[in-house]
């Protein structure tokens, strides 16, 4: 199916949410895709990753890019008109976000082995998370793992280097800091679940 969510938190930004329902053949008849684009996806042994390969070209494509505008420098994706943009994936979900600001992208599937890792990325959190708490937990992941794609700092520590604001799974967003040695950066955290998954997307704001 196409893009289910397009997202425009402001005039500067656009998210949009891909679930896949299609087949292989049927996004690669999508998308055109340039002769190193053709080579990555062949070299993707699983089915899934082809899949999500080929819709976040698909995604682009709705938002009025070709394949051919993306590439990637240090395994971070880049735009050839300047542009931010991140990208995850998620077994079938699909997402990217695109803007002029600094941003990050995540989704996972919710997963309650998430409670045994929480002790390596949860510091300040632990004012507010209570145990077992797989929502909260997750979401907390998703805005601390779009932190790490904007910091672009090789050995970031989730759990002393990045702090996510208290909130409520009824909310719509919350703030999240970078802390990192002299660098701190305030991001809008925005998130929100979709059948068994949670997203998150962040925009920098301010330095302080």
């Amino acid at each position: 199916m196409p893009i289910i969510r397009t997202i425009r938190p402001n005039d500067n930004t656009l998210v949009g949410i891909w679930k896949i329902t299609e087949s292989i053949d049927d996004l690669s008849s999508q998308v055109v895709l340039s002769s190193k684009s053709k080579e990555l996806l062949k070299n993707r042994k699983s089915r899934v990753h082809k899949l999500q390969f080929l819709s976040i070209r698909a995604i682009l494509l709705e938002f009025g890019y070709s394949d051919q505008d993306l590439s990637y420098i240090n395994n971070s994706p880049i735009l050839n008109n300047g542009k931010t943009i991140s990208i995850s994936h998620s077994n079938l979900f699909s997402c990217v976000i695109i803007s002029d600001f600094k941003v990050g992208i995540d989704v996972q599937e919710f997963n309650n082995k998430i409670n045994t890792i929480a002790k390596k990325f949860i510091g300040y959190e632990t004012l507010y998370v209570k145990d077992n708490d797989t929502q909260i937990m997750s979401i907390i992941w998703n805005i601390k793992e779009s932190i790490y794609k904007i910091a672009e700092i090789i050995g970031l520590d989730y759990k002393n280097h990045s702090l996510v604001i208290p909130f409520n799974i009824n909310d719509d967003f919350t703030y999240s800091w970078l802390i990192y040695k002299k660098r701190k950066e305030r991001y809008i955290s925005y998130f929100f679940t979709i059948e068994n998954y949670s997203f998150a997307y962040l925009i920098h704001i301010d330095n302080e």
